[in-house]
């Protein structure tokens, strides 16, 4: 992701690869990564407070939106 580069970190291109990078962590900090499916077929930025940053798809921009499943799990970069 384009803001993880910009501080140095370099992740793999797809969700699931980010997925198989992460450190999962159950107590998510803002910074750390949603991940939606296993494998992952979406990521988000976790904001705090059940939000998240996120693209939904294509043509539609990133923005803060609520996690919108129980089943999202968390990973450190």
């Amino acid at each position: 992701m384009y803001i993880f580069a910009k501080v140095g970190i370099s992740l793999p291109r797809t969700a699931a690869g980010q997925q198989a990078a992460a450190t999962p962590v159950s107590n998510p900090q803002p910074g750390d990564l949603v991940f939606f499916g296993y494998p992952a077929y979406h990521v988000g930025i976790y904001a705090g407070n059940g939000m998240m940053y996120d693209s939904p798809r294509t043509g539609l921009s990133s923005g803060l939106r609520a996690i919108w499943s129980s089943s999202a799990t968390y990973g450190r970069p």
